[in-house]
């Protein structure tokens, strides 16, 4: 017996040495090992259509899985749907609107319903587009520009990201070495409510909250460590604007350790908790390598780390199996979590310059 999982693949088709055809799905057939000689989870490969877009930096599903959103990594940046088959067989561009900004690296959904929040690097800022009943993306409505915040230095929001068990929206910026903190009206409008600061130099590009955001861990790309916020009640200054009144917290950084035991340089790019929060994965660019830092004591600690292919970008996980995008070795590695170890769990599948990955609802 099997099952088949349908992954979103991201790739660069112009920026540098872009390879890509833009969009590709495709169809990852799961063994349960109910078959003679069948290694359970070993997934073998069919792929499906692809879209021709320029340099799709990060891809989002609808919740239903009809509809696949992609950021473009253009001037301006721009956002598309591509429709897809319930059988993932056909892929159909649906819509395609251009942003104010430039260099979109992240898209996520909104906390007001029918929105769409994007960081663009270049820019630095961060847009809310609004859905149509459809789930199309058909207006820009808000911009937040982070050049007013940066002391004269250049800012670059990497990526946007709900916090569960709190009202914030959380945007780290690359160039200001801060974690902004944000709200969303009931009109869809962005309000700046707060900041988490890292050292300067740090470069906090992705983020992974548990869930209630009790813990905070942030990819640092420039320092290539791994900082972790932990989350306490503070009460508002009695002047504090009406935003932050209510459900306010205080963070503060406890720990900051290396993303990689492999000595050289290291710009770490992504990082996600494991579904029972055991465990914070690190993908590091450099050693090329993929971590697993063990959150059971009283700061995270590696527990595994091993080697994948040239500048992994991005990762994602389908149960326990972890695949990884690595942009410049062109394919995307197929490893297997077991406990706080990490395997190969198959060849790696050919993708160029594959930028980003999202498994299919």
């Amino acid at each position: 017996m099997s099952t088949t999982a349908t992954i979103a693949v991201g790739g660069y088709s112009r920026s540098g040495s872009g390879r890509a055809p833009g969009l590709e799905l495709l169809h990852l057939i799961l063994g349960d090992g109910s078959d003679a000689g069948e290694r359970a989870g070993a997934p073998t490969v069919r792929r499906g259509p692809t879209i021709e877009l320029e340099d799709p930096s990060f891809v989002l599903w609808s919740p239903d899985g009809s509809l696949l959103y992609a950021v473009l990594e253009t001037d301006p940046t721009r956002v598309v749907a591509v429709r897809v088959a319930e059988d993932g067989s056909t892929a159909e561009l649906v819509a395609d609107l251009p942003l104010e900004g430039a260099g979109g690296c992240h898209l996520a959904p909104g906390r007001t319903e029918g929105t769409l929040l994007v960081a663009d690097y270049v820019s630095g800022t961060v847009e809310t587009v609004r859905l149509d009943a459809e789930g199309l993306p058909v207006e820009l409505i808000d911009v937040d520009h982070h050049r007013d915040l940066g002391d004269g230095r250049q800012p670059h929001p990497h990526q946007v990201s709900a916090l569960p068990g709190t009202e914030s929206l959380a945007v780290p910026d690359l160039g200001l070495d801060r974690v902004f903190l944000y709200r969303q009206d009931t009109a869809g409008q962005m309000g700046l409510a707060g900041e988490i600061p890292l050292h300067r130099g740090s470069g906090p590009r992705h983020l992974a909250a548990d869930h209630e955001s009790e813990q905070l861990h942030i990819s640092c790309e420039l320092s290539g460590m791994v900082a972790t916020a932990v989350r306490r009640p503070s009460e508002p200054e009695p002047d504090a604007p009406a935003a932050l009144r209510g459900s306010v917290h205080r963070w503060s950084v406890r720990s900051v350790i290396p993303g990689s035991e492999t000595e050289g340089d290291n710009a770490l790019s992504h990082l996600e908790l494991t579904a029972d929060e055991s465990m914070l994965l690190v993908a590091n660019r450099g050693p090329d390598t993929l971590s697993a830092l063990s959150l059971t004591m009283m700061r995270p600690q590696i527990t595994a780390e091993i080697e994948v292919g040239a500048h992994p970008r991005h990762f994602t996980q389908l149960g326990d199996l972890v695949l990884v995008a690595a942009q410049e070795g062109d394919r995307i590695d197929v490893l297997r979590r077991d406990g706080d170890e990490l395997s190969v769990a198959a060849e790696p599948i050919p993708a160029p310059s594959a930028s980003c990955l999202a498994v299919r609802p």
